[in-house]
């Protein structure tokens, strides 16, 4: 059995899209950017509070199977080598809207994923910052609501 890839930076319960929103984890490892995409949400589904039982679900998963057990249990897994991320931006979200980091990597529109967990954006930053450096894709902060109608359009219509 293979080691499993250490995970420098883990950004658990992020969602993606609009119906349904794809509830994934961000984990940057030694050499790309994993991305399962382990439940997908509709409204009335998160009207019943159905995103702390899908939260512990997957944090439970991670303790006790680390990245594999999140990609085993995942509909869809991303996997985007650190050589084709260009940039990474990390919003704050502004005074209306929860934080969200983009991934821009190759051709497309970027990944984009809000963050629905408390998080020290300062130090997730630090810490991208820190991970970019070594593996070559820039990082940087903005101070806005990260919502672009015609890129949102774009990676729909891209499936990402």
């Amino acid at each position: 059995m293979t080691p499993s890839p250490t995970v420098h930076v883990h950004v658990h319960l992020v969602m993606a899209g609009a119906f349904p929103l794809r509830v994934a984890d961000l984990l940057f490892t030694d050499d790309e950017l994993v991305v399962p995409e382990y439940e997908y949400l509709t409204p009335f589904a998160l009207a019943r509070g159905k995103v702390e039982t899908v939260s512990r679900t997957a944090r439970k998963l991670y303790d006790e199977r680390g990245l594999e057990g999140l990609v085993d249990a995942a509909e869809r897994t991303h996997r985007l080598p650190y050589d084709e991320v260009r940039k990474i931006r990390v919003s704050d979200g502004g005074r209306f809207a929860r934080p969200k980091i983009a991934i821009d990597a190759g051709a497309g529109p970027p990944y984009a994923y809000r963050i629905h967990v408390s998080v020290d954006l300062l130090e997730l930053t630090a810490a991208l910052e820190s991970l970019g450096e070594r593996r070559g894709f820039a990082v940087e902060s903005v101070s806005e609501i990260g919502f672009h109608p015609t890129t949102s359009v774009r990676r729909f219509l891209a499936d990402r």
